[in-house]
């Protein structure tokens, strides 16, 4: 078990580091809206009830969202086939393309914060960070199937001259 001094530390210096990333966000993006975006970004289509669910925010103040995302063509929306009172929202060219300049210009922040740190540093930043998160590691890259090779692909054999 870590001192309690070390665990002080590492309080205070996560702390540190979620103000700073509010800040940074609060002044580039408007935090609510973007969220709603990077949900429908990862998962597709959702209704308001199933953003509010992964957002874990009142359903009311989704409806509020998507609206505006809708009036600014960022979000389309679509009745629901399996509920006629409701609908699907998903992202539109448009805010498929705001979100994936968001996500670039976030890389460069932290890219800039960590340019003096080496791989290994970053990768054992990113290992204690989604430890303490509770986010599972990346699942590993599926191996790719084993092809034959070209010669028995395409029906020549070398094995007679």
């Amino acid at each position: 078990m870590p001192r309690r001094e070390n665990v002080q530390e590492l309080a205070g210096a996560v702390m540190a580091l979620v103000q700073l990333v509010n800040r940074g966000q609060a002044r580039a993006f408007d935090v609510e809206l973007a969220a709603v975006m990077q949900l429908l970004l990862r998962e597709g289509l959702l209704s308001p009830s199933e953003i509010a669910r992964q957002l874990e925010v009142p359903r009311s103040s989704v409806t509020g969202r998507v609206k505006l995302l809708r009036e600014s063509g960022r979000v389309e929306i679509r009745p629901d086939p399996a509920d006629g009172r409701s609908y699907l929202a998903g992202l539109t060219g448009a805010g498929e393309q705001e979100m994936s300049r968001l996500i670039g210009e976030g890389l460069e922040i932290f890219t800039a914060w960590t340019s003096d740190w080496s791989d290994e540093e970053v990768e054992v930043f990113t290992r204690l960070a989604r430890r303490l998160t509770g986010q599972a590691p990346p699942a590993p890259a599926a191996a790719q199937p084993r092809r034959d090779p070209w010669w028995k692909r395409d029906g020549s054999d070398l094995g007679e001259a």
